[in-house]
């Protein structure tokens, strides 16, 4: 599976207006939702922790779209 990760955060940042430090922030927290979800399938955490771990993802990168994604 090959993908941009900077061509989807330019193309997003173009869509929403963005700006760099904004798109960076929404690609960290996707990255760091991606990884949380691949732990919640193997059953490294439950999904009462991803729930948290996720409410501090927010809070840390403040995505923009993070109503998007739920």
């Amino acid at each position: 599976m090959g993908f941009d990760i900077y061509k989807i955060g330019a193309e997003a940042s173009k869509e929403f207006e963005m700006t760099k430090e904004q798109t960076k922030q929404e690609v960290q927290y996707k990255m760091a939702q991606k990884m949380l979800k691949i732990l919640l399938y193997k059953g490294i955490v439950t999904e009462v922790e991803y729930e948290k771990i996720d409410d501090l993802n927010i809070q840390t990168f403040s995505p923009q779209l993070a109503k998007v994604y739920v």
